[in-house]
């Protein structure tokens, strides 16, 4: 029995959504990996057990609050925005996907979102040398995407409860 046109329409966008899912999660695990990669180049330490890790200068930086050296305050800003615009990506985004309509809408938001947060942490974290005038783009742009996508879900999803046609 052959699927679909719905079926087969459903089946892309799932398939879109984990591809990039699954991107986003990797990026977010890379610059985890990448802080410990900046404190041991820089000798930052936020607890005393780290010490041990520490070889290459006698003066090591211990800072408790998890700072203590530019580079590690952007990484660490970097994640933390990924926590905020990434998690609620992820968990909305299913939501959405069960409503909307427009094949083309996903097309573009999925990957859309994937590639602002990507580029956002790379000038974030000043690897990527561009304005400062691109980081609030692609800030703002990130911040339409996920309110759009949460305001859709959450109109039809209400319009659903109370059983009114959309």
């Amino acid at each position: 029995m052959l699927p679909t046109a719905n079926e087969t329409k459903d089946e892309l966008w799932w398939s879109i959504y984990a591809w990039w899912s699954c991107v986003l999660v990797l990026k977010m695990m890379l610059l985890t990996w990448y802080t410990g990669q900046i404190r041991v180049r820089e000798q930052v330490i936020h607890s005393e057990e780290d010490r041990m890790w520490m070889t290459k200068k006698p003066e090591i930086i211990l800072c408790t609050t998890g700072d203590g050296h530019p580079d590690v305050i952007r990484i660490r800003r970097a994640h933390r925005y990924d926590l905020e615009t990434v998690l609620p990506f992820m968990v909305f985004t299913p939501l959405w996907l069960h409503v909307e309509t427009c094949n083309s809408t996903v097309k573009i938001l999925i990957p859309g979102f994937a590639l602002a947060s990507i580029l956002y942490t790379l000038v974030h974290m000043q690897l990527l040398r561009l304005s400062a005038l691109w980081r609030v783009f692609l800030r703002v742009t990130l911040y339409c995407i996920l309110t759009y996508i949460c305001t859709i879900a959450a109109v039809r999803y209400s319009f659903a409860l109370i059983n009114l046609p959309i």
